[in-house]
């Protein structure tokens, strides 16, 4: 099968620093290769996925269909990341990685990053986003300090209720996706009342700390589409202590973490590392279905659906939509 895939935007695939999004088609298109297919991408001209043919974008940010004409002849089905302005020349499946509003329709054949997330939008179908573990190490020996892996800016994220949970337990708290400051200067900043900033990390940097980090704290406070920190930290051997909302009681169970909105539950969590072995958490991942195998095995199977009848659903399934009722960016409870 000839697939290619379209993600426009201004950072490549896979991205330096911060960016889900684009490192999850990094790891599909690796595996689909891994699995036999043809693979052709069309994104940011810094873009690289070993064994796939780049065909990069003029222009990575323009809303027209000029893309459409990178598309090689060959193409059996489309892989987009965003819902097409007009129909594609080819057969298409649309992965939708946020929360979206109430009422806002998608193609009819969406695909979204968990079944909660589908649920949020009236859909069924959907796939987990997978990793390829050999970026990630376990090490038997852990640090004594957590970690919040998120875009710290955002008030969803919660990083004031990760500081509150590590300050309760006592336990110091290394923040990635906060700001990165001229000259690197938060690397050179002390540990300020239990905290330790560290910018935006990527690649080995981020892998080595997560390595050693004893648990991830991640208290989102709206319903997470899908969490690729968790998985993340999951596969490096971290337990995870979080909020149990959108997609989070899929990815985290009880031998591998806890979820609660209240801080003072969460702190004791992190307090007890015990409770919890690094193999059993990147177990969960080898074996829950969140390696870049398996996510690509389901998209193929969504591909062929695709392209024996024309679209993921039945006739009569109706194209999916945001839950009357449903706001993204609202702010849900939590204790601290």
């Amino acid at each position: 099968m000839h697939i290619t895939i379209y993600y426009p935007g201004k950072r490549p695939v896979p991205p330096p620093l911060y960016g889900g999004g684009q490192r999850v088609m990094y790891w599909l298109g690796k595996a689909l290769v891994q699995l036999g297919h043809q693979v052709t991408l069309i994104a940011h001209r810094d873009s690289h996925i070993p064994g796939v043919e780049l065909r990069p974008l003029l222009d990575p940010i323009a809303r027209d269909d000029s893309w459409q004409s990178l598309i090689p002849d060959s193409t059996d089905i489309l892989h987009l990341r965003s819902t097409p302005r007009v129909p594609p020349p080819k057969p298409c499946v649309v992965t939708v990685g946020g929360n979206s509003g109430p009422g806002q329709t998608f193609h009819p054949n969406t695909i979204f990053l968990s079944r909660h997330h589908a649920a949020n939008h009236q859909a069924i179908h959907f796939v987990h986003n997978g990793l390829d573990p050999a970026e990630y190490e376990c090490a038997a020996e852990r640090g004594d300090y957590a970690v919040f892996l998120a875009k710290a800016s955002l008030d969803v994220k919660n990083l004031h209720g990760a500081i509150r949970v590590c300050r309760r337990a006592g336990v110091e708290l290394h923040v990635v996706g906060s700001r990165n400051w001229p000259l690197d200067f938060q690397s050179r900043l002390p540990v300020i009342r239990g905290v330790r900033y560290h910018g935006m990390l990527g690649g080995r940097a981020k892998a080595e700390l997560l390595a050693r980090a004893r648990c991830l704290v991640f208290p989102v406070r709206w319903h997470e589409p899908f969490g690729n920190a968790v998985t993340e930290s999951l596969a490096s051997g971290c337990y995870v202590a979080a909020t149990p909302y959108g997609s989070l009681p899929e990815i985290v169970t009880p031998d591998v973490g806890a979820l609660s909105a209240q801080a003072a539950k969460l702190a004791e969590v992190v307090k007890s590392p015990a409770w919890f072995k690094p193999e059993a958490c990147r177990n969960r991942v080898l074996q829950g279905g969140f390696t870049h195998l398996e996510m690509a095995s389901k998209y193929i199977a969504y591909y062929e659906k695709v392209l024996a009848t024309g679209r993921l659903g039945e006739p009569d399934e109706p194209a999916p939509q945001s839950a009357p009722g449903f706001e993204a960016y609202r702010l849900l409870p939590w204790k601290n």
